[in-house]
């Protein structure tokens, strides 16, 4: 059986890129969002973030 582990929702601005990442690992802190010029930037925002999740 499968358990959900994150929601991400990805927004495309005029010049910048937004993401909503709601963990179902961390309910101290579920909502984490950011934002970057690049989608690129942003990715690599998102890898960081999961990988501290995992650390733990």
């Amino acid at each position: 059986m499968s358990k959900k582990l994150y929601d991400i929702e990805i927004f495309q601005g005029f010049n910048y890129f937004k993401l909503k990442n709601i963990s179902h690992l961390t309910p101290e802190k579920p909502l984490r969002e950011f934002k970057a010029s690049s989608f690129e930037e942003l990715m690599e925002q998102m890898v960081k973030d999961i990988l501290e999740d995992h650390e733990e």
